[in-house]
């Protein structure tokens, strides 16, 4: 038995030193002399958990609680392992039996706060991680759930207090260190979560999931090879289960490999087959690999993301999802960006051919745009008062209704026209000169998580602007236009940005254009459903919409795509696009 017992020490101090390897060795002899010693078997299983192996871990922990089963951290430790399988229910569930065993039990408080954040119930997890700091103050772990559950309310800087005061109460701790990590991510202070996500992994080499963390914030900085290897690394030190497949999938996903994001995607989806969040990004990358049949179906799963900020909307009238509207009332309404009403407009005359009566509720910036689109009986600026109404559907789950492929888009143009007597005003604007009259729009909404890869700022296209015999006009709205302060411009270019109004405007002066260059943003789908000659600058992955391998795009018959070849690459998509721009001038 002393024997024994000295083993079990010895193995504990290698588990808590991070030699994990010989901790698992040391446990797996005990149980092979003893198979009935629970805490050999309740480290062993805890550890299982902690390198990736969860169900492995989670066996192991029944064998301990079949001895032991009124053990409050048995009860606490299988559930850490339901939880890394991605069961979230029921490690809330073994969390609370344990609590309720030992209301005490701080460890338990603080693991339950993440159960509870992955069941989207954040002020209970809140109210968790205090409780586990009340029973602990100096408690790191607990302060170290308290910044996630923080992170999860997306209150960044509270995150980074906890996981300060947490580095600070433990500067050896490797998940402190990974925690502060992730709020300095959340801040987009994007070196300091570098360093310190590489300062947990100097305390702990094999931490695994530091390695899948680091590696989720390369790849969205654009460094998907680094990225690519921290995953790797992750596995390899057994680190592996659903944030693993979720993050490598996105990463994938930005290095425009949508066919390997699924597989990741896919794995996890086996795990939680619920998982919205997951649902719509396997849409996503269907749909960007031009698997329209598939997608559709996927991408509405959006709806059901409890977790999106704003939430989606909830009516009571039914969602239609096609077939026969005669006669029926239906509010038609947009969900996401300005981009996206402006692309999915053109199916509300086809509602309408339906014999519906169509509301259509739009961003308030749009109502000018939009009010003479044809089959819309009133238009409703967003937050307004609604009517009456039968069925419901948002603009983008229209493709789905329709049933629309590739080879079904409805891209008949212009769908949009702009206003005459503007279009006529800004023609006499724009008289004098010659040669080709070409507009510019080079940034996107910053809020937009990915904007600052999609968007080549005036910087990314100064090049462009060298083109002799051209005039440039500038159609920037908003962020971005302060690029004009610090970028010297040639006497080729007008910057209209001050004179334009809303998008009516910007509508009425691309109809007085030759030709429209523009990031992917809101006035390259005006551009397209006007029929406006549009070139569209696009990143390395672009948006699924945009598809990949192709410089035609199937909605909007005038546009032309340039795509980066390397992420970040703006200098040589512009350069592209000189060589074009001074092709065309060539043959006017």
């Amino acid at each position: 038995m002393a024997t024994i017992i000295e083993a079990l020490l010895a193995a504990i101090d290698h588990h808590q030193a991070g030699r994990l390897a010989e901790a698992a060795t040391l446990y797996g002899r005990i149980l092979e002399a003893d198979p009935e010693q629970p805490d050999a078997a309740q480290f062993l299983g805890v550890l299982h958990a902690q390198t990736g192996r969860p169900a492995d871990g989670a066996r192991l922990l029944r064998r301990a609680l079949a001895l032991r089963p009124d053990s409050a951290g048995g009860h606490s430790n299988l559930a850490g392992a339901r939880q890394t399988m991605g069961d979230a229910a029921g490690a809330e569930a073994g969390y609370a039996r344990a609590l309720r065993l030992d209301p005490l039990l701080a460890d338990a408080h603080a693991s339950r706060a993440g159960a509870l954040r992955d069941l989207n119930r954040v002020p209970e997890a809140a109210r968790s991680a205090q409780r586990a700091l009340a029973l602990l103050p100096a408690s790191a772990d607990a302060l170290v759930n308290l910044a996630e559950t923080a992170l999860a309310g997306r209150r960044g800087e509270e995150a980074e207090r906890a996981a300060r005061r947490a580095v600070t109460l433990a500067p050896g701790s490797p998940a402190a260190r990974m925690m502060l990590g992730s709020a300095c991510a959340a801040l987009k202070r994007w070196d300091e979560a570098e360093a310190a996500y590489r300062a947990a992994l100097d305390r702990a080499p094999d931490y695994g999931a530091a390695w899948g963390n680091l590696g989720s914030l390369l790849a969205g900085l654009g460094r998907f090879e680094e990225a690519l290897a921290a995953f790797a690394a992750a596995g390899e030190r057994g680190f592996s289960g659903p944030s693993l497949w979720s993050a490598r999938g996105n990463a994938r996903l930005a290095m425009a490999r949508p066919v390997d994001a699924l597989a990741d995607f896919d794995r996890l989806l086996e795990v939680r087959p619920g998982d919205a969040g997951m649902r719509w990004n396997r849409g996503f990358a269907r749909l960007l690999a031009g698997d329209c049949e598939g997608g559709w179906p996927e991408f509405d799963w959006r709806r059901h993301d409890a977790r999106a900020e704003p939430p989606w909307r909830r009516f009571a009238q039914p969602t239609w999802t096609g077939g026969d509207l005669a006669g029926r009332t239906i509010l038609l309404y947009a969900e996401q960006g300005l981009g996206d009403t402006l692309q999915f407009v053109r199916y509300v005359p086809l509602v309408a051919a339906r014999g519906a009566r169509v509301i259509l509720e739009v961003q308030p910036p749009l109502m000018s745009v939009l009010s003479g689109l044809p089959g819309v009986e009133r238009l409703i600026a967003r937050g307004d008062p609604l009517p009456g109404f039968d069925l419901e559907c948002p603009l983008m789950s229209l493709p789905r209704a329709f049933g629309t492929r590739l080879d079904s888009v409805p891209a008949a143009v212009p769908y949009l026209h702009p206003d005459p007597q503007r279009a006529a005003a800004w023609s006499a604007r724009l008289a004098d000169g010659q040669g080709l009259r070409v507009g510019l729009v080079w940034a996107g909404n910053p809020r937009f998580p990915g904007d600052a890869l999609r968007s080549p700022r005036l910087a990314g296209l100064r090049s462009v602007l060298d083109v002799p015999g051209l005039r440039f006009f500038g159609l920037q709205k908003g962020p971005g236009r302060e690029d004009l302060e610090r970028v010297p411009m040639p006497s080729s270019f007008t910057d209209l940005g001050p004179e334009i109004a809303d998008f009516a405007d910007t509508a009425a002066v691309m109809a007085n254009l030759d030709l429209v260059i523009s990031s992917c943003t809101g006035p390259a789908h005006l551009a397209g459903a006007l029929g406006v000659p549009v070139w569209v600058v696009l990143p390395l992955s672009p948006d699924w919409r945009w598809l990949l391998g192709r410089e035609d795009s199937p909605w909007y018959p005038t546009a032309r795509l340039f795509r980066q070849t390397r992420v970040g690459d703006w200098a040589e998509v512009a350069g592209r696009v000189a060589d074009a721009l001074r092709a065309a001038a060539l043959t006017t």
